[in-house]
């Protein structure tokens, strides 16, 4: 009898704390959340800031580049989520069991999503340059893909500092991706 209540309670204690100890690891504490969402927008008025100094704009040009970057978010939001998606099938164990014809649609999705992005990039850059001139499109990227880097390093917790990580995978390419999805508003 007495096991069973001890059985019961340490039961019951795990239930208990098991859901608390997971949300602790996983969430962040909100001051955390809003200090790291602070140094991101202090990142993204730094990067208007270097748009302005380096490329020499006013605030007319900016508010076009704005615009235009507006234009695209909505899409750019829902290839980073088909992009997330992908990515967390890619993980998923279960992959080794993948019959033949599971695989190839795995294959297609992604294949697809690039085309997306490649597309995406394609009409952002062709707006772009009703704008400016070629050579501050590539400063432009320049400058947001070292915002992107920054940012990146940011949500990881490393911090802003320097080093670059050079991942190669589904938003690689400068401007299209995670990154690029909140720059601008």
């Amino acid at each position: 009898m007495m096991l069973r209540v001890i059985s019961a309670l340490g039961l019951a204690s795990v239930m208990t704390l098991a859901p608390l100890l997971a949300s602790a690891q996983v969430n962040p504490p909100p001051g955390g959340q809003r200090q790291r969402m602070q140094m991101e927008q202090r990142l993204q008025q730094g990067f208007q800031r270097s748009i302005q100094n380096q490329l020499g704009w006013d605030q007319a040009r900016m508010e076009g580049l704005r615009g235009i970057m507006r234009s695209f978010q909505e899409e750019r939001s829902a290839l980073n989520r088909a992009q997330a998606s992908v990515r967390y099938r890619l993980r998923d164990p279960a992959l080794q069991d993948l019959t033949d014809q599971e695989a190839a649609e795995i294959l297609q999705e992604m294949l697809e999503v690039q085309q997306q992005e490649l597309e995406l990039y394609r009409r952002e850059q062709q707006e772009l340059l009703t704008i400016m001139s070629a050579p501050e499109l590539v400063r432009f990227y320049r400058l947001r893909d070292n915002l992107g880097q920054r940012l990146q390093q940011l949500r990881q917790g490393r911090g802003t500092g320097g080093g670059r990580g050079g991942g190669v995978g589904l938003a690689s390419r400068p401007g299209v991706g995670r990154a690029g999805n909140r720059i601008l508003r």
